[in-house]
Order: C-alpha cells, then sequence, then structure tokens
C-alpha cells in the first residue's frame, strides 16, 4: 500500500470516493465532501421533480437520475443517463466531515459506481485519500483519535463484543476516561508548578500525599493499558499455534475446533506437512489458528520447511496449544515443546482419554496453564476446552467498558505513560526535588494528548489514515 503524508490531505480540495465494496450489490454509494459538493452535484444530477438541488434543506433525499454531459456533434449535446439514484444531502456543519455531504445511491455493480465516480470527478472533485474524510472529522474536530480508531474497530469487528466496546468508544467513552486522567494529572502539575514558582510562600508539599495520589493514577492507567491489550486481540485476533509430536492428534482438534473436516487426517506419522491457517471465534474470541507439522526429525527438505515453519508460528504466538497423546509415555519431543513453551500463555490438551492412560502429569513442570483432558476423535472435551480458551483471553477481569482500541503507536505511547508515572513514584519516594517531578508530569500530559490527538503526531496520523480504506 501506497504510504501517504499529511501534506496529500488538502483540506480545501472537494472530495470523493466509492464508500461501497465495488461489487455486483443491490446498491452502491458514492460520498462527496468540500465546498464544491452542492455545485458538482448540481451538474451531475437531474431530479425527478423540477428544483434547485443547490438550495434543498440538509438531512434530504432526492430522487432522479446522475447524467453526463456529452459534447460530440453526433450527439448534439444531449447527456447520457447513467443510473437511477437516491441523493442525501447533509450540509454543514452537520455531517460527518463538518463540511457540505453529498451521497449517492446508485445500483450496485462494478461499471455503475464507477461511471458516476468518474462524472463527479470531472466536474472538479478530487479522488478522496485513504481515510480523507475521516481525517477531516478529526481535524475539525468533530471527533478525536481515539473515537477514529473505533471507527476502525466497528469496520474490522469479529466479534459482537468489540463492536459493542467499539461503539461505546464512538460515543466517547474512552476519550472521557483518558480526559480524567489527564485532569488529575493537571491537578498534580498544578501543585508542583506552586511549590516551584512561589518559592517564597513556603508552600507545604507532602511527599506521602501526592505519592498516594500517584498510585491510584498508576491503577487506573494500569486499567486502560489491559483494556487496550484485549482491543487488540478482539481486533486482530488471538495468534493462536497447535504443537505437540505426531500423531498426538493436533489435526483431529483442529477439525474439531472449526467443525470441518479442513485437515486430513490420518495414523500414518508426519502427515501435516506445511502450517495451515484458518480464523475461528470462541465464544467472541476471534482466534486466527494454526495447525503445524508435528516435531519430529527431518528426513526431506519438505519435511525440514514445515519444521522451521512451526518454530516461526511458536515464536510469534500470543497462545500455545500443547497437544499430548494420553496413551502414551511422554517422551524428548513432548518435554523439548513443555521447555519451550514455559514463557507462554499455554492449555495443555491430554488427547484420546478414549484410550488406556499412559501419560504421567506429575513429569509436567513449570508450565502455567489448564489442563484439559478430552478425545478429539470421539468430540469428547470440546467445550472444557472452550472454556479454557476464553478464560485465558479474559485472565484480567477486563470490563467491556475498559476496552479501548487503539493502533500500535498509541499503545506503545500509553505504556510510556505508564512507565513515566512509575518513575515519577520512584522520585517521590527518594525525594527527588520538585522540578523533577514536575518534568515527569509535564511529559505525560503531552502523550496523553497524543493519544487523543489534541497533540498531533505526523507519525501517528500518518500510520493511521494509510491504514483506512479509500470512502471513510
Amino acid at each position: 500500500m501506497k504510504e501517504f503524508k499529511l501534506k496529500d490531505y488538502i483540506l480545501k480540495d472537494t472530495i470523493a470516493a466509492i464508500a461501497t465494496f465495488p461489487s455486483k450489490s443491490a446498491l452502491g454509494v458514492i460520498k462527496i465532501s468540500g465546498n464544491k459538493a452542492m455545485a458538482i452535484l448540481s451538474k451531475v444530477f437531474i431530479p425527478k421533480r423540477k428544483k434547485d438541488i443547490k438550495k434543498v434543506k440538509t438531512f434530504t433525499l432526492h430522487y432522479g437520475w446522475i447524467r453526463q454531459s456529452v459534447n460530440n456533434k453526433s450527439r448534439k449535446g444531449k447527456d447520457i443517463l447513467i443510473d437511477e439514484v437516491l441523493v442525501s444531502v447533509m450540509r454543514a456543519p452537520n455531517s460527518y466531515t463538518t463540511e457540505d455531504v453529498v451521497e449517492v445511491s446508485s445500483h450496485g455493480g462494478i461499471l455503475s459506481v464507477n461511471k458516476i465516480l468518474e462524472v463527479v470527478l470531472n466536474e472538479g472533485a478530487r479522488l478522496a485519500l485513504p481515510g480523507e474524510f475521516t481525517y477531516r472529522a478529526l481535524i475539525k474536530g468533530r471527533i478525536d483519535l481515539l473515537q477514529v480508531e473505533s471507527i476502525s474497530g466497528i469496520v474490522e469487528a469479529k466479534s459482537e463484543k468489540a463492536l459493542l466496546a467499539a461503539s461505546f468508544q464512538l460515543r466517547g467513552g474512552a476519550s472521557l476516561k483518558i480526559k480524567r486522567i489527564k485532569e488529575k494529572l493537571k491537578e498534580l502539575l498544578i501543585q508542583t508548578e506552586a511549590v516551584i514558582i512561589f518559592p517564597e510562600d513556603d508552600i507545604e508539599f507532602s511527599y506521602s500525599k501526592f505519592s498516594n495520589k500517584m498510585k491510584r493514577l498508576s491503577v487506573e492507567v494500569s486499567k486502560i493499558v489491559e483494556g487496550s491489550n484485549e482491543a487488540k486481540i478482539l481486533k486482530e485476533g488471538l495468534k493462536c499455534v497447535i504443537c505437540g509430536k505426531t500423531n498426538a492428534g493436533k489435526s483431529t482438534l483442529f477439525n474439531r475446533i472449526l467443525k470441518e473436516e479442513r485437515v486430513i487426517v490420518s495414523r500414518v506419522a508426519g502427515t501435516t506437512r506445511d502450517v495451515i491457517e484458518e480464523t475461528i471465534n470462541i465464544k467472541g474470541v476471534p482466534l486466527r489458528i494454526y495447525d503445524t507439522a508435528g516435531i519430529l526429525e527431518p528426513k526431506d527438505l519438505v519435511t525440514r520447511k514445515a519444521i522451521e515453519k512451526t518454530s516461526d508460528i511458536f515464536n510469534e504466538a500470543d497462545l500455545v496449544i500443547l497437544v499430548f497423546d494420553g496413551s502414551r509415555v511422554m517422551s524428548k519431543d513432548d518435554f523439548f515443546l513443555l521447555e519451550r513453551a514455559k514463557d507462554k500463555d499455554v492449555i495443555l490438551v491430554i488427547n484420546k482419554i478414549d484410550l488406556s492412560n499412559r501419560i504421567d502429569l506429575g513429569k509436567i513442570k513449570d508450565v502455567k496453564g489448564p489442563i484439559v483432558k478430552m478425545s478429539a476423535l470421539k468430540n469428547e472435551g470440546l467445550k472444557k476446552f472452550e472454556d479454557a480458551v476464553y478464560k485465558i483471553v479474559h485472565k484480567s477481569g477486563v470490563s467491556s467498558d475498559d476496552i479501548i482500541f487503539m493502533n500500535h503507536y498509541q499503545r506503545q505511547i500509553l505504556n510510556d505513560v505508564l512507565f513515566k508515572i512509575e518513575e515519577t513514584r520512584k522520585y517521590i519516594k527518594e525525594c527527588y526535588t520538585v522540578d523533577f517531578i514536575s518534568f515527569s508530569l509535564k511529559e505525560c500530559l503531552d502523550d496523553l494528548g497524543k493519544i487523543s490527538g489534541e497533540v498531533f503526531s505526523e507519525e501517528i496520523l500518518e500510520g493511521i489514515f494509510s491504514n483506512f480504506c479509500i470512502g471513510k
């Protein structure tokens, strides 16, 4: 995808784009925003009832046709009627971008929708860049940067929980949380500034009381950090890898989770020779789940490549499902995987409980995670497995109102804020001079401003809007 710079988003231009996916469908929508939106509409739209479209009221619908002017001699200046449409008019400042906005709803279809856009562009509009409509809403103050992220969260929601959390954020819930933290930081900053600016007044400064306030603030910011981490999982999905030695039942489990025969299952060891990926939803949690090649000695180039890919996926995984064959004594491959997984979130699946048990669970050490006994073949224990996944994902106990959608840059800044708050508490504990404390608080305030968009960071804004679709 091409990278765009903020200088490319020229606010004085009237912009237009297709707002729906171009396909064979019932409707297609072309959106126009800017000072010339109504003038352009008057040139391309023939209303069914005779009226001056430039003078119609805001929030009104109008039926008619989109036309293309033709100037060649054979047509003698007659117009070509492209499609029957409904036109929505939303006048400034009460629109998504706070500018005059027109939405043309036509019949769906790649050719008709693109033809209408072509006509609009020929009359003076410019093709919108990715996210440019939302960028204008941000610049004009209609929404803040957290609400921008919530729009992305709604568009990409993979579960009802993600959708409701993003909707709460779009209504300003997350922005209010950040605002309250900023207000508390400002109160603390005012106290430190008073001590620095008016030393002759001998203003009392209690390190212990100040420390208690900072501790409470640290707890609040920590909750937001946890909420942003959970939002990342809800939006992007949890990267989950199924591992185990050959013939432990990994592919059978994978098929059971998907509820379809996605992978060939065989008693022959090493049937899975590649990493197979699918996205599923378990109790509202989107999982990007990977079935991998078993741990075995590579006998050929294909097997070696499969094992290398398994290793890469394992290292990147958020959650590891270790599958053990309960009917066999644990081998060096099992212990090798246990050692590698000890620093990750793990679910230990003891498979094949329909057979005689030969596994000694007492030998499983240093791995913290639930143990689920099941028979993937007989479809026994799947609900317990799904419950275990849900508990691991939601172990922090974050409520839906605390889930906050942020991009990579915002999450990084938020973690920096938490670090600086803890650093400030250290300054207080060690009785540093008040100016150290004051400087750290100012940095926290500036950083929180970057998260909400009050303090603009070009890197953050360019990263966000380059990832938006054209037309949003």
